[in-house]
């Protein structure tokens, strides 16, 4: 609804209500892939590194935002993510920040991954590597916005039904 391509519908649809962590903030209404979570009960965290919406931010979302690198923040051991949305620029940086991020063990059920593919062929491939090995599964791969394939859909199949998430039209 207010995400560029249906995150926010996809990640509803297998998972009502959890907790978010939102890499790459940015506007906290338009074409952000949490706004209608934290509208249907979810709460979560969400970094930025750019203070432009920070006041626009403060007025209209209850969640909380740190403004700061996502590469520079520890985050919480073993924390169980039901949702985490990461896209950062350039697209190595949010591969870079996936892996920081992962280095704290993390229980996450769904992951979209932002590989910007259009500008960056070398990120898509190694974090499909990445998350692989992992053992998460690509349900939804290069979704497509008005620069091309620019994002990825990941889920936990341990955490999250699989098959119900590939059946979600993007």
């Amino acid at each position: 609804m207010y995400s560029l391509s249906k995150q926010d519908e996809f990640v509803l649809s297998l998972i009502p209500k959890g907790y978010y962590l939102e890499i790459g903030a940015s506007h906290p209404i338009n074409w952000n892939n949490t706004y209608l979570l934290e509208q249907n009960g979810w709460q979560g965290l969400s970094i930025d590194i750019d203070r432009s919406c920070l006041r626009t931010w403060q007025e209209v979302r209850k969640n909380t935002i740190i403004i700061a690198d996502a590469l520079d923040i520890p985050y919480t051991k073993d924390k169980r993510i039901d949702y985490l949305s990461i896209d950062i620029e350039p697209a190595i940086q949010t591969f870079r920040c996936l892996k920081h991020i992962f280095n704290f063990n993390p229980t996450i059920s769904i992951i979209t991954f932002e590989h910007d593919w259009y500008y960056d062929q070398s990120t898509k491939m190694d974090s499909r590597r990445y998350l692989t090995e992992l053992g998460f599964e690509l349900v939804h791969a290069d979704v497509e916005c008005h620069l091309g394939a620019y994002e990825d859909w990941w889920v936990n199949p341990r955490t999250v039904s699989v098959q119900m998430a590939k059946e979600f039209k993007c």
